[in-house]
């Protein structure tokens, strides 16, 4: 999960010319028929595809929905079975008042892939998503095949301090706003420095409003203070980190080059057994939006291929 300081930062720069990216304009939200829903504990499931066939879990990010994950439903769904997760508080669900969010989730997405007999499904997550993905495998060996992760899980500080710090600083924008005020917000603070097409952040922007800004907040505030350093040692299964890279952001980030953020994750990978690092460039962080054709195909080789693991 990215965090981003104050617009001001980066106006100076947006300016400045950027390496031409595919739009996929007019993001609906939602285009594949949607032949059942159903609740898991706190999670909003919907099933697509081929029942028995290989089963892959859809975890979106912060303030999506699983409309998210359209085009790869419709891409996969002849194939496999495919299960799509909404969180609470994202895309007009009401929040999870409850607390201790990602140990909860992580455990009904266990009660899902069970009260389902799902055999070992790949867990595919992007930045939230992601981290939730890795947290669950670690707390639930052996109940799914792989995990594949679009920047998510990695450390945004290698102390606890430092962690706090960031989330407080992340999370200020939102926090008691109300929900004009929050779409906002997510625009000047976070939706124009991890989309690179305009039209593509007006279209998140339209999306993302329908969360709640509470709800945001708890997810951040939880996730992002997060290590799961210690954890990947107790992973089982191959873990896959498709990693955007963009000079003028990532820059910021403290990532001199492509070749330099793809060490970082190379490096925090290896305490996992099996741990692999896809680069992107060119791309911010919502990499199947900025960079559509190269996202799904590395994303359904690493499909198919984890596929026939068991």
């Amino acid at each position: 999960m990215k965090t981003f300081p104050s617009a001001g930062v980066f106006l100076g720069l947006l300016v400045g010319g950027m390496v031409p990216v595919q739009s996929i304009s007019g993001f609906s939200g939602r285009d594949a028929e949607v032949p059942e829903t159903f609740d898991v504990g706190m999670l909003r499931v919907e099933r697509f595809g081929r029942p028995g066939q290989t089963p892959i879990i859809f975890i979106p990010a912060l303030f999506c929905g699983s409309w998210q994950w359209q085009r790869e439903i419709a891409a996969l769904r002849d194939k496999y079975e495919i299960y799509a997760l909404t969180l609470p508080g994202f895309d007009g669900r009401p929040r999870d008042t409850g607390g201790d969010l990602m140990h909860r989730a992580a455990s009904d997405i266990s009660k899902l892939i069970s009260s389902r007999h799902l055999d070992h499904p790949i867990l595919v997550g992007h930045s939230l998503g992601g981290t939730l993905a890795i947290a669950f495998a670690a707390d639930h060996p052996g109940e799914i095949r792989s995990i594949i992760a679009v920047e998510g899980g990695y450390p945004i500080g290698p102390t606890q301090a430092a962690r706090e710090q960031r989330v407080k600083a992340s999370t200020a924008a939102y926090i008691g706003v109300d929900s004009a005020a929050f779409r906002t917000a997510l625009r000047t603070n976070m939706l124009q420095y991890v989309i690179t097409s305009k039209t593509d952040v007006d279209s998140m922007e339209r999306l993302a409003a329908r969360s709640d800004a509470a709800a945001t907040v708890q997810w951040m505030t939880e996730a992002l203070l997060l290590d799961l350093t210690p954890r990947l040692q107790d992973l089982r299964v191959p873990v896959t980190e498709i990693v955007p890279f963009d000079s003028l952001i990532d820059g910021y980030q403290g990532y001199a080059s492509a070749s330099a953020k793809r060490s970082a994750y190379a490096t925090w990978l290896a305490h996992a057994r099996d741990g692999e690092v896809i680069l992107i460039d060119h791309s911010r962080h919502f990499v199947m939006l900025d960079q559509p054709e190269a996202f799904d195909r590395a994303l359904f080789a690493r499909i198919e291929r984890d596929a026939r693991r068991h």
